[in-house]
């Protein structure tokens, strides 16, 4: 594996982050409830960092490919 794929990977992982932080931030303006600049700051930075991470290590295409079809 080169490192160009693998960075790519990285941050196609980092997409699906910010991706699922925005879900979370969206929730969470909805609910009035009220997250400190800090902990959103963390809390998204944790997030993208670590789904970039496992989808860089990890091999999505087989998993996805272990999906049954809708």
């Amino acid at each position: 594996m080169d490192f160009k794929s693998l960075a790519k990977r990285f941050f196609s992982g980092v997409v699906v982050g910010l991706l699922i932080v925005l879900l979370a931030w969206s929730y969470s303006a909805f609910f009035h409830v009220s997250i400190s600049p800090v902990q959103g700051l963390i809390g998204a930075l944790f997030l993208t960092i670590s789904c970039g991470v496992i989808t860089a290590v990890t091999n999505l295409d087989t998993l996805m490919d272990n999906f049954p079809p809708l």
